[in-house]
């Protein structure tokens, strides 16, 4: 009886597979590509705000080297890191050319 079974079983698996064969398949519709999130522009202000940090700290520490190297002797007071990295360039006194070296 169990062997009967087993039959059936196998029977019934082979004709529903068959059926598997002519059941309609419809394409899946197409997705529409999403506009970028705020989340990428906010990514790309950060890594200009961040560049232009770098930027200043470069120009802050060229700067100090240069200026004790070029001119130790003017009177200069160097500005705090922040005005650099608010308008990244040099703020050493004409007087202090860098290539007098």
């Amino acid at each position: 009886m169990v062997n009967g079974e087993m039959k059936f079983i196998l029977l019934l698996a082979i004709g529903l597979a068959g059926d598997a064969e002519n059941v309609p398949v419809s394409d899946p519709e197409p997705v529409e590509e999403p506009e970028p999130p705020e989340e990428v522009e906010e990514c790309e202000e950060g890594v200009k705000s961040l560049l232009k940090g770098a930027e200043g700290l470069e120009w802050f520490l060229l700067d100090r080297k240069y200026y004790k190297e070029v001119c130790p002797e003017l009177k200069w007071e160097q500005p705090g890191i922040e005005e650099y990295k608010k308008d990244p360039r040099s703020y050493l006194p004409e007087e202090c050319k860098r290539d007098k070296k």
